[in-house]
């Protein structure tokens, strides 16, 4: 029996045992039945039985059948704003990678490096970390991988003694995730805790709110992610010749483009928005993507067709994330966030902001490993973590800001999206990445706890 038949076997039985034992460890029937789902769910995600979106679906139908919720709440929890956002964010990918304005950004920071290739590491990581601050990690991974590639094409040696091509296949998604943490468009994993943080208790976190917590440690732990990187892999320096061949081979033009001007006004608008929206509820994060979505079809702008959109929306992400937040929002309903928190609240309570930060972090980044999705840990963990809060006596965004940026982070293991992207270039194995980024993760960890704290006391909330 091949892996897909017992995976399949396995979540069959995981649901079937939810339905005919009695509740246990305190769990009602509703709970437990609902537990079943969720964890059927995570199996199949985990192993990749089904594809992404018909799993996506499945946790969505067998709600109304096995009677845990009606079929119109089930649906509907799939239509929230956050899957809004992410096809929004793909038209945004999209319209950046039909022009040259990446090409641009990483030309620039190279006549600055030279053929310094700790200078090259730096220039990718932080080109590749401004993009991740407005739009999917993954396509702006996969558009400075290609160019990175090319060049390593050039150096002529065998992959695996190419200490340059290790230190910068990691680099790009190390710096993609942690520029993702920057501001709330940066990711949907952003939107999603922000949005669940609003269902359970009204608090609305602003687009420079966020900010406060995630600008401050991205321009600490950016250059520190690259210190590490370098001290690890000692990259050889790339001969000059091939820097030039590489910034030439383009044929960019020195004048920007009309569609590259119609793009970069876009965004500007979009950004300018998105910080105006601190101040002025109705513009929220979603509602700005999906207008600035729109501003691309215009006439008289049309910088891709309707046709080119939906070939460049990744709707197995898409579908995924809906069934992800409809589970998630039958789980809080059955009150799973409250039995779990029961079994920990004693041993919680007990540790400062700092220390509990530090264990979530930790916790989070082992879970990533049989659990590389970040909107199911988001969605599952949300709600315990907003009734600690209020047993603390503090904010919840305190813990689901820092929830959210844990859950992008996924640095030890080329699981998630994001790292398999580089890859599957082939220039680094699991040992590299693992040894890398899990000293990477934990500094991160480290400071993101000590400095949450400080911009809760900033922003008047603790």
């Amino acid at each position: 029996m091949n892996k897909k038949y017992l995976g399949l076997l396995l979540a069959i039985v995981v649901l079937v045992l939810s339905l005919i034992l009695p509740p246990m460890f305190g769990l009602t029937e509703l709970g437990q039945k609902t537990l079943g789902v969720l964890l059927a769910g995570l199996v199949l995600w985990i192993l990749e039985i089904l594809p992404f979106g018909v799993t996506g679906l499945l946790v969505i139908v067998l709600q109304p059948i096995l009677n845990i919720t009606d079929a119109g709440t089930a649906f509907a929890n799939f239509a929230n704003p956050t899957v809004f956002f992410v096809m929004a964010t793909f038209g945004l990918s999209l319209a950046i990678l039909n022009t040259d304005l990446g090409y641009r950004l990483i030309r620039s920071l190279l006549k600055i490096s030279g053929n310094d290739s700790k200078k090259i590491l730096l220039a990718f990581m932080i080109a590749t970390a401004i993009l991740s601050a407005i739009m999917s990690n993954v396509p702006v991974t996969a558009m400075f991988a290609g160019l990175a590639a090319g060049m390593l094409e050039k150096m002529k040696k065998e992959k695996k003694d190419l200490q340059f091509g290790k230190a910068i296949m990691l680099a790009i998604p190390f710096a993609a995730m942690i520029g993702g943490s920057m501001t709330p468009a940066g990711s949907s994993i952003n939107v999603l805790a922000l949005d669940l943080l609003e269902r359970y208790s009204g608090i609305r976190v602003g687009f420079v709110d966020w900010m406060m917590y995630g600008i401050p440690v991205v321009l600490f732990i950016l250059p520190l992610c690259w210190f590490i990187l370098i001290k690890v892999f000692k990259p050889e320096n790339i001969d000059k010749s091939i820097v030039d061949t590489f910034m030439d081979n383009k044929g960019i033009p020195n004048k920007l483009s009309p569609k590259e001007k119609k793009v970069l006004v876009i965004i500007l608008i979009m950004v300018t928005l998105w910080i105006i929206s601190t101040w002025v509820p109705i513009l929220n994060t979603t509602v700005v993507a999906v207008a600035g979505l729109i501003l691309f079809f215009l006439p008289g702008i049309e910088v891709f067709s309707w046709k080119q959109f939906t070939s460049g929306v990744s709707w197995d992400t898409v579908i995924m994330i809906g069934g992800v937040l409809s589970i998630g929002a039958a789980a809080i309903e059955a009150g799973l966030g409250e039995w779990f928190l029961g079994i920990f609240l004693q041993y919680f309570l007990q540790l400062n902001l700092f220390m509990l930060l530090v264990i979530l972090g930790i916790i989070i980044a082992i879970l990533h490993l049989p659990l590389p999705l970040a909107p199911a840990i988001v969605a599952v963990a949300a709600g315990p973590l907003y009734g600690l809060a209020l047993q603390m006596g503090i904010s919840p965004e305190l813990l689901i800001i820092p929830l959210a940026i844990f859950s992008s982070c996924c640095m030890l293991v080329p699981l998630d999206p994001v790292p398999v992207i580089t890859y599957s270039y082939g220039y680094y194995n699991m040992k590299n990445m693992f040894l890398s980024g899990s000293i990477t993760t934990l500094v991160w960890v480290v400071i993101l706890s000590a400095w949450v704290p400080v911009a809760g006391k900033l922003l008047n909330i603790y």
